[in-house]
């Protein structure tokens, strides 16, 4: 499991016991703060010079929503993210769900297969 996938995993548990309690302890919300920190650390979510997207997670995103799939697959070679960071990534960052209908398991299985063979 990546530090990515931790700190999603981690996240989402703190956001469930919330949910749960409804409410959150003080020590529950210094923790999510500390992860979401650690979050824009990762590579996703590093910082790009584009006029359109903010994080190379949403470049790739952009790509893939627009038809670009190989230029995608290239992006995730060059920057070094994995079909599970990319995936965790849209999932915890796409709160408009405007990918749900595109990254079906079918194409996240197919982009598995193609991240695999080309890097």
């Amino acid at each position: 499991m990546s530090e990515q996938a931790k700190i999603l995993a981690e996240l989402q548990e703190i956001i469930m016991n919330i949910l749960k309690s409804g409410s959150a302890s003080a020590e529950e919300a210094a923790r999510i703060d500390t992860l979401e920190a650690l979050l824009l650390e990762q590579k996703c979510y590093k910082e790009i010079d584009h006029k359109e997207y903010t994080y190379q997670g949403e470049e790739i995103a952009g790509l893939f929503s627009t038809d670009h799939y190989t230029e995608a697959i290239d992006k995730m070679c060059e920057y070094e993210i994995t079909p599970d960071d990319f995936f965790g990534f849209i999932a915890y960052h796409d709160e408009e769900e405007e990918f749900i209908e595109i990254f079906t398991n079918t194409f996240m299985a197919k982009v598995k297969k193609d991240h695999q063979s080309r890097c």
